[in-house]
């Protein structure tokens, strides 16, 4: 995505893990998913040949097109093994054509058909920027979609209410007029939730600073989260940045935020970031800040971090102690948990690290 959990409950009355040579106490449960984003139909711009012949290890085991039956079966299978408990699907539409005919939502689809669904629970991040506004002319339209999803059996609720993530609140206080306006429009969502059976909607906005947490709960967000958080590891002049910058940067943030935060926080880790296989003159991601050091061991400590900080935030989280990785399946911007064809496989590392084993050398 430009511009930029089977159910992980490891219950133990003491589970240890790492960050380094530190141990913390998991406490009770923790609830971890991924963002998943289907650019890799072979119908969008998304495999680049930059990225096929410059980029070989972020390949996946089965060949850049993955949007096929069989090979979403087995990623749903893969990351239920390593531990995690929902895929956060990105989630677009277009007017004029129907959702299901957006290579973008493929693998939603394909999720939803698989042998394997019941393994991992869903829920869907509204990608609502760069041409897929959401807004007054639509909201009908789209909350029929949304409302046709949460009763979905495998759909994620949060506070027993099925959980949308919307990408970002700029867009969506420009096109409805005001936060005031936004915060109506969830609750008429809210309210034909209710009248079509459910308990409700529990609706998340991406937020990274305490202003937009201040803008975002004003529109009438129950839940604060994120998308990536891969700025804030820029440091210095360099563009080549080590990835560990990354790893003690977020902690920093998710405590600011969490200190911001009237309602209850989403953390989101964010593996890397490495965007310029899809440079153009537009973003020139050639030449701005990217990380180095992506490996089994790094994704160990991302995981580690959030765990860790989860651990040590209690107040801060649902009541379901949910956490997000970013991603899945961003191969292109350079986070990614897919094995590789290289023989590079992420899972090691997350697997490692909701397992509580030790740190990989």
């Amino acid at each position: 995505m430009l511009r930029s959990q089977s159910v992980l409950t490891i219950w133990l009355s003491v589970a240890l893990f790492f960050t380094g040579d530190q141990l913390l106490a998991q406490k009770g449960k923790n609830k971890i998913g991924a963002y998943y984003f289907d650019g890799w139909s072979g119908t969008t711009f998304h495999i680049t040949d930059d990225l096929k012949n410059n980029y070989s290890d972020r390949e996946p085991v089965w060949g850049w097109v993955t949007s096929k039956q069989e090979i979403v079966d087995e990623q749903i299978t893969l990351a239920a093994n390593a531990g995690l408990s929902f895929f956060s699907f990105c989630w677009y539409h277009r007017n004029g054509r129907t959702v299901e005919e957006l290579p973008e939502n493929r693998a939603l689809s394909l999720y939803k058909n698989s042998k394997n669904v019941k393994k991992l629970e869903y829920c869907l991040l509204v990608a609502n920027h760069g041409g897929f506004d959401v807004g007054p002319e639509n909201w009908e339209k789209l909350t029929d979609i949304w409302l046709a999803e949460f009763k979905h059996p495998q759909y994620m609720r949060v506070a027993d209410k099925p959980l949308l993530i919307f990408f970002e609140f700029t867009s969506l206080i420009k096109n409805f007029g005001s936060p005031e306006a936004v915060s109506a429009a969830f609750d008429k969502l809210r309210k034909r939730a209710v009248e079509a059976g459910l308990p409700g909607a529990s609706i998340a906005i991406c937020a990274g600073s305490p202003d937009g947490i201040t803008k975002a709960e004003s529109s009438g967000a129950d839940i604060i989260t994120g998308y990536n958080y891969h700025s804030i590891g820029f440091k210095g002049p360099n563009q080549a940045i080590p990835i560990d910058t990354l790893h003690a940067a977020e902690q920093q943030l998710w405590s600011k935020l969490s200190n911001a935060v009237k309602k209850p926080y989403i953390p989101v880790s964010t593996m890397g970031w490495d965007p310029r296989p899809w440079s153009n003159d537009k973003n020139k991601y050639q030449e701005k800040p990217y990380f180095t050091g992506f490996s089994v061991q790094s994704v160990q400590q991302s995981v580690n971090g959030l765990l860790n900080w989860m651990n040590t935030h209690d107040s801060s989280l649902t009541s379901e102690r949910i956490g997000l990785l970013y991603a899945w399946n961003e191969n292109g911007e350079g986070a990614w948990l897919t094995p590789g064809k290289q023989g590079l496989n992420p899972l090691i590392g997350l697997k490692s690290a909701l397992s509580g084993k030790k740190k990989i050398k």
